[in-house]
């Protein structure tokens, strides 16, 4: 008689796989825990670095808050020598926490500011502030910030063309409106129509919404009148 084979069930060979993988997996285990545990350590190490670092620079923040805060208080009460010397103090007891920018900005403004403006330094301030601050608003801030020093140094020409430069720069800015009509009122007074009808017409078709809108609307029917008088 022919000898019977014994078949074994689908579950029974899950059965011995899953053994067979938990057995390779304990060897693999004994032959590396050396690495596995090293890897550990290091792992833990870095959570604990990470973690103290975050709570640093949370406690950092915190600190050049408080700082920042009385500098900004004695600004707005226009005492600008103190307030220069308490955002230079948040400078260079916290110059990497996120008011950096903000007072580089600050300082700028007050070089100005001051009733002997000191260009140069406000200048150089400025700039530093157009590279640390991240909103976009803060940048143009600075950005106008720099024009003003060149008006001061340079000259209401170079100031207007700074104008110019940011409008290039920051094309769809809420500011754009206004400083675009500053700089078509300046050449409309000068005489000098072609260039003032570019920026009323920035204005009027681009800026409906702007309370800029309608009166350059009527400055570029005037100058259209203008041009066929002639």
């Amino acid at each position: 008689m022919a000898k019977k084979i014994k078949r074994r069930k689908h579950h029974d060979i899950k059965e011995d796989k899953f053994v067979t993988n938990a057995l390779l997996f304990y060897e693999f285990i004994q032959n590396h825990w050396k690495k596995f545990a090293v890897g550990a350590v290091a792992l833990i190490v870095i959570i604990i670095v990470i973690v103290a670092m975050t709570s640093r620079s949370g406690k950092i923040n915190i600190l050049a808050l408080k700082q920042f805060d009385k500098a900004l208080a004695l600004y707005e009460d226009k005492q600008l020598d103190t307030a220069e010397t308490e955002f230079s103090a948040v400078l260079q007891e916290y110059g990497s926490s996120k008011y950096s920018g903000l007072s580089y900005l600050y300082l700028g403004k007050i070089n100005i500011e001051k009733s002997e403006p000191d260009v140069e330094m406000a200048e150089m301030y400025f700039n530093k502030a157009k590279f640390r601050v991240h909103d976009i608003l803060l940048k143009e801030t600075a950005w106008l910030g720099l024009a003003e020093c060149t008006r001061l140094s340079e000259g209401d020409d170079a100031y207007y063309e700074s104008l110019k430069r940011f409008v290039r720069k920051f094309p769809d800015s809420y500011n754009v409106s206004s400083i675009a009509f500053k700089i078509a009122e300046h050449y409309f007074s000068a005489d000098e129509y072609d260039k003032a009808k570019e920026y009323y017409s920035l204005i009027v078709k681009k800026f409906k919404n702007s309370s800029d809108f309608y009166k350059s609307k009527q400055q570029l029917e005037y100058i259209e009148q203008i041009e066929q008088d002639k």
